[in-house]
């Protein structure tokens, strides 16, 4: 019998999630017609078809489908076989690439990393900065072995886990006279001069629904998309932004900015952990996570009831 390779299983795979052999084959960092003949050969091998093929992409067969399971399976198999074999030596040492969004990088990134660092220096860090979709992206092509994100892809390859629940908060300055802390229902607030981001964004999307029914009033918009930058610019002006609770941990008390509660409507921004299926996580990449996640789990008991 020819055997099955590793790389047979991840070509296959990549096809599978993609849903395209030209996408796959960018994400598995190689040329077309080499992952088509690898696909070729496996199916030459199980002596069945595992996709059907169309001008609008590839769609799995009934034994592609099932074949998918075992595949995922194997490789991950393999992938913690790797990682026990890496961790043998019992030092708490390795490398962690991580995908943050610019809310984690500024609010919980410095209450957790420095100490984290200088703990364990045997642990090299990787930091990628960046939205949700990008940085789903980069685990797929395994750029990062995991991401922070707002918005997690509905990705048949992507594990998915809530970490941490978070709301949205109205971030301004004195000037525009809110009391500190007060929750504060939008509709009853006058229109606002307000600081948005791109429409490539998520929280884009859900800011612009609540403006179509009335539920947030606006003036003007200013598109900017640089956490830092919202939050300075606001500071300095009598604008307003509208950001995840998260991105101004380091603001509350400030004397320069004003955070409200939003009580009306309800605006979620909730922190989502995204990695490979068919990749487990190092015992040092659960560690930084587990770090995020007390923070998090930290500040959402003791910040946020303060504000109200």
């Amino acid at each position: 019998m020819i055997p099955i390779t590793i790389r047979q299983l991840q070509y296959f795979v990549g096809v599978y999630e993609e849903a395209s052999f030209s996408k796959a084959a960018a994400r598995e960092h190689c040329s077309q017609p080499a992952l088509s003949a690898q696909i070729r050969n496996l199916e030459q091998i199980l002596e069945h078809s595992l996709f059907d093929r169309s001008v609008s992409g590839v769609t799995p067969t009934a034994a592609g489908l099932r074949f998918y399971r075992y595949s995922i399976a194997i490789l991950r198999s393999v992938n913690a076989a790797r990682l026990e074999m890496a961790e043998v030596s019992g030092q708490f040492a390795g490398k962690v690439k991580m995908g943050l969004i610019p809310t984690v990088v500024r609010g919980l990134l410095p209450m957790f990393l420095p100490q984290f660092v200088e703990a364990h220096p045997m642990v090299d860090i990787m930091l990628i900065q960046g939205f949700s979709d990008p940085l789903a992206r980069s685990v797929l092509e395994q750029e990062t072995d995991f991401a922070v994100v707002l918005e997690p892809p509905k990705h048949e390859g992507i594990e998915i886990t809530k970490i941490a629940d978070d709301t949205m908060v109205l971030v301004s300055s004195p000037a525009l006279g809110l009391a500190p802390g007060a929750p504060v229902r939008m509709a009853e607030l006058p229109p606002l001069n307000l600081v948005v981001p791109s429409p490539n964004h998520i929280l884009r999307h859900n800011i612009e629904r609540r403006i179509w029914t009335q539920e947030i009033k606006v003036a003007r918009i200013l598109e900017m998309d640089t956490v830092h930058g919202m939050i300075d610019f606001v500071a300095h002006t009598a604008w307003a932004t509208i950001l995840p609770f998260t991105a101004v941990l380091c603001d509350v008390g400030s004397e320069r900015l004003r955070i409200n509660p939003i009580s009306q409507p309800h605006l979620e921004a909730n922190l989502y952990l995204i990695h490979l299926t068919r990749q487990p996580l190092s015992q040092v990449a659960l560690a930084v996570i587990e770090d995020l996640k007390r923070q998090a789990a930290a500040h959402r008991m003791v910040e946020k009831p303060a504000l109200a």
